[in-house]
């Protein structure tokens, strides 16, 4: 449940994938691509030298720099999505290879830009070139794979990882809530491929977009770009955490969360936060037991994760000597978790 000014809103899972969850994430697409994108809802067939065909549900292209393209994929969680994503997805990545495709591609987008006079306008006024040119570079470069979803479920993890191994991969997922007392009131919660920002033209505060840095888009993006010694913490922590028992892990956007028995707001015991050159973790403490003798989480209290269930504390590590300590303090919050 979302509760907005005293409002109500229930979280609600679309039925039908294609009269349902398709349009809603055409109608907010700009939110999540960028304000500069452009959804072109063709169903195209894909097709490999081999004679292997796949259809996308959509191409995006963004106008801001550094320009960028994505072929995307939505669906539902309640499908069978391993067994079917994975295979769509290295047919894509099979097929978009291929000059030819890339040719056929250009030619249908550019034809569809060509019947909007206004859409032509645009394009032209902010990349400086037709469109037939601007595409042909355009496409020439490896799109993104997106997939768009309701819910990221372990099913989808499970085949998250497959598909960045087979492209450059995002996976958003775009929960849908409905109002209590008016069911044709929608509110949405997703994490856009894009950062908002204010600032400030002639002297008055107003949203501009902000192009994120690569670090800022994932957790796997922001654990390749943190130094080496960093990676070997996490990882060592990593299989620490697993081997507590009864453990689940998760990313969120750009961190890791660790639940205990179950993927709950309850359960959850420990979120970690990577930085360039140490790693935060995050913990739920209760304030009558708690203990750290080493004093690393000092007396601040945060807000964040564990949704006010005991004190939220957080320490940093930076060196793999350091873990027996800080599984210590992570264990006591293992313990009152679940």
């Amino acid at each position: 449940m979302l509760l907005i000014d005293g409002v109500k809103y229930n979280l609600w899972t679309p039925k039908d994938e294609e009269k349902e969850f398709h349009p809603m994430i055409r109608k907010h697409s700009k939110e999540i691509f960028g304000e500069d994108s452009i959804y072109f809802d063709i169903k195209h067939k894909l097709s490999s030298k081999s004679g292997i065909a796949a259809i996308p549900d959509a191409y995006v292209v963004t106008l801001s720099k550094p320009y960028k393209w994505y072929i995307v994929e939505n669906e539902l969680s309640s499908h069978p999505v391993y067994s079917h994503i994975v295979p769509q997805i290295s047919k894509f990545v099979d097929a978009i290879e291929e000059l030819e495709t890339q040719r056929d591609i250009r030619d249908i987008l550019d034809k569809e830009i060509n019947e909007d006079i206004v859409l032509k306008a645009f394009i032209e006024k902010k990349t400086g070139q037709d469109s037939y040119r601007f595409l042909t570079e355009l496409l020439s470069k490896p799109p993104r794979i997106v997939l768009i979803i309701d819910e990221i479920t372990l099913e989808v993890e499970k085949a998250s990882k497959s598909l960045k191994k087979l492209a450059n991969t995002e996976i958003v997922e775009f929960k849908t809530y409905v109002r209590e007392d008016a069911p044709n009131v929608h509110a949405h919660l997703f994490e856009p491929l894009y950062a908002v920002e204010k600032i400030t033209v002639k002297g008055k505060e107003v949203e501009g977009e902000r192009i994120l840095p690569e670090h800022y888009i994932s957790w796997e993006k922001r654990f390749a770009w943190t130094e080496e010694s960093i990676k070997d913490v996490v990882v060592m922590l990593t299989d620490n955490i697993v081997n507590l028992g009864e453990v689940i892990q998760r990313i969120h956007g750009r961190n890791l969360c660790f639940y205990r028995g179950e993927a709950t707001t309850k359960s959850i015991f420990a979120a970690l936060l990577l930085g360039k050159k140490s790693l935060s973790v995050r913990i739920r403490t209760d304030p009558a037991t708690f203990r750290d003798p080493q004093k690393w989480t000092g007396d601040r209290i945060y807000k964040g994760w564990f949704f006010k269930q005991g004190q939220e504390r957080e320490f940093k590590i930076a060196s793999k000597e350091l873990i027996p300590y800080a599984m210590e303090l992570i264990k006591q919050s293992y313990d009152i978790s679940g």
